[in-house]
């Protein structure tokens, strides 16, 4: 399974890692962790620096779809992506578009950049 997270309640942090093809199951399974621990409000650090974008137009849209349905209250918390020297365009491109309107979001080259600009953002606000 190439993504894999933690939910850190005590941090209120989501670290995710994408190791190659993520499939269109995967997303919907982390999207719905996320709200199963009432996360959405939460930091989130995306490690893409060696995910790989195979999704097609149809599949994110259905995911955008489902994601949509999501009982998400309050404001999204921002997310740092990690996309290392490859910059990973089409992967962050396909997150981007799964993102809710009016979130915070930063893609940076070092992990050590995207953490230390993700312990300084404000969390979103829960319901």
């Amino acid at each position: 399974m190439p993504l894999h997270w933690t939910i850190n309640p005590l941090e209120q942090l989501v670290v995710c890692v994408s190791q190659g093809a993520v499939t269109k199951d995967e997303l919907m399974a982390y999207f719905k962790a996320l709200e199963e621990a009432g996360a959405s409000h939460y930091r989130k650090l995306l490690d893409a620096s060696t995910a790989e974008c195979r999704l097609t137009a149809d599949e994110i849209a259905e995911i955008a779809a489902y994601a949509k349905t999501l009982k998400w209250q309050g404001t999204p918390g921002p997310m740092a992506i990690f996309t290392g020297s490859s910059g990973n365009d089409d992967f962050v491109r396909a997150i981007g578009g799964l993102l809710r309107p009016g979130r915070r979001l930063r893609t940076f080259s070092t992990i050590h950049k995207a953490r230390h600009w993700l312990d300084r953002a404000p969390l979103g606000q829960s319901s």
